[in-house]
């Protein structure tokens, strides 16, 4: 599905990535880990096409992502650390809007389903702006639910959550790995990732220093030392 070859990034000629290559297979879910700073999120934004390496090739689905070709990205979805939503609209103008935007035109009563699900259908008339971080992060997990995506680039999902929130986006996370998605995401819980993650890479002075199968034997230990 997604091959990344030579990946190289830098900001103000300070290299941030160094020679970067992997590739994700269909439904395959990976977890990307490292300290803070070490490009897990320049990362992910590569992937998404939202900067540019100075150097390397990305192919999605046999296609060079850089070539120009929006359909070429298609099926690609990226859920970084901003919002990514309008402050000013309601929760399910939110979803409608950009479950269109992405081309699946949803009804009412979906949207209504789908917060509830995600416990958002009392404040479903409130513009997001009023939202907590926590309510924020689950609409735009919500909004995974209502649009067709094969490639999931998501960084930290866990993030302004709280223990009950963590555990139903746990839930939701397995749900999605049905075999026929893919999955990529920035964590940095070590037991979390194990539990997620058919594969954990942890990223650290610039490149990929492990790559290993979540079932590797005494992986959390490993990812420990090289964390600390």
């Amino acid at each position: 599905m997604l091959t990344v070859s030579n990946i190289s990034k830098s900001f103000h000629y300070k290299p941030v990535l160094k020679n970067i290559h992997f590739s994700v297979s269909t439904g395959e879910t990976t977890a990307l880990i490292g300290k803070n700073g070490a490009g897990k999120s320049t990362l992910l934004r590569i992937l998404a096409k939202i900067s540019t390496p100075e150097e390397g090739q990305i192919e999605f689905n046999g296609n060079d992502l850089f070539d120009g070709v929006a359909a070429h990205r298609q099926g690609i979805y990226y859920c970084g650390h901003a919002p990514g939503l309008y402050p000013s609209l309601t929760a399910g103008e939110n979803l409608y809007y950009f479950s269109a935007f992405h081309g699946c035109k949803t009804e009412t009563e979906k949207i209504n389903l789908v917060l509830q699900d995600f416990d958002l259908l009392d404040a479903v008339n409130e513009p997001v702006k009023v939202y907590s971080q926590g309510m924020m992060q689950r609409l735009k997990l919500a909004l995974l639910e209502l649009i067709d995506w094969s490639l999931l680039l998501i960084d930290e999902p866990f993030n302004g959550l709280d223990l009950s929130g963590q555990e139903f986006a746990m839930k939701k996370m397995h749900s999605w790995q049905n075999g026929k998605r893919s999955i990529i995401f920035v964590d940095h819980d070590i037991d979390r990732v194990l539990e997620l993650s058919s594969r954990v890479m942890v990223l650290d002075q610039r490149s990929i220093v492990l790559d290993e199968p979540a079932s590797f034997p005494d992986l959390a230990s490993k990812i420990t030392e090289l964390m600390n």
